[in-house]
């Protein structure tokens, strides 16, 4: 059986949708944590927008993960083209590189500077 176009294109553009919902999510944290001066001192020198903000940077890696398996195994068990799992693990590869590259910054830098 086929998989439905909507399916497969929801799997293809995984990676780059998490990547958006977790850069605007990540974003937005920062800017409410900076204009409402929380204090900077927290949990192993972290603020608590800091320790949110990598928290949505793991579960946006392991959204990536686990929607690149379910598209391997989507395409052997529906048939589909071989190339829409290598599709989808290599845009989910491109976009945890992007949340990585987000994310290092609350490790390096201090919070609102």
């Amino acid at each position: 059986m086929k998989a439905s176009f909507g399916v497969e294109l929801m799997f293809l553009i995984a990676g780059p949708s998490i990547w958006l919902a977790h850069f605007l999510f990540i974003y937005t944290v920062n800017a409410i944590a900076c204009a409402r001066m929380v204090p900077t001192a927290g949990w192993l020198g972290l603020p608590a927008s800091s320790w949110i903000i990598i928290a949505a940077g793991a579960a946006a890696l392991a959204g990536m993960a686990l929607a690149a398996m379910r598209q391997r195994a989507r395409v052997s068990a529906k048939g589909a083209p071989a190339f829409h799992a290598w599709l989808t693990s290599g845009l989910c590869g491109l976009s945890a590189i992007a949340v990585v590259w987000e994310t290092l910054p609350v490790l390096l830098l201090e919070a609102c500077r």
